[in-house]
């Protein structure tokens, strides 16, 4: 149930984020911010209860996966800051895309593990 409720948390946040920096009014933009932030709610409760239950067996990788899980978070908060002071913060946006995948693989690889 948390690894499910974990994913799809996962790719909502991916469309919400996507939907929101595309975006060319500031308001819909922040409220496409504002569901980003319940999702992170969401995402980084179910991802406290997963890496609980499974620290035991892999933990340099569940530390890894929080640490680029928080980095993807604080790329998001930049870009939408980037977004709202109407930069256009491509290489931002890379990064964010980069990390996010590397959180998302390293995911996939624990939760097949």
């Amino acid at each position: 149930m948390w690894l499910a409720l974990h994913f799809w948390t996962w790719i909502i946040l991916t469309i919400l984020v996507i939907v929101g920096l595309t975006r060319h009014s500031e308001k819909r933009a922040t409220q496409f911010l504002i569901l980003a932030r319940l999702a992170y709610l969401v995402m980084i409760i179910s991802g406290v209860v997963l890496s609980i239950r499974t620290f035991g067996h892999a933990p340099v990788l569940i530390s890894l996966k929080f640490i680029l899980g928080i980095g993807t978070i604080a790329l998001i908060e930049i870009s939408f800051g980037r977004k709202m002071e109407r930069d256009t913060p491509h290489l931002v946006y890379w990064i964010l895309g980069v990390i996010a995948l590397l959180t998302v693989g390293l995911g996939l690889t624990l939760a097949f593990h």
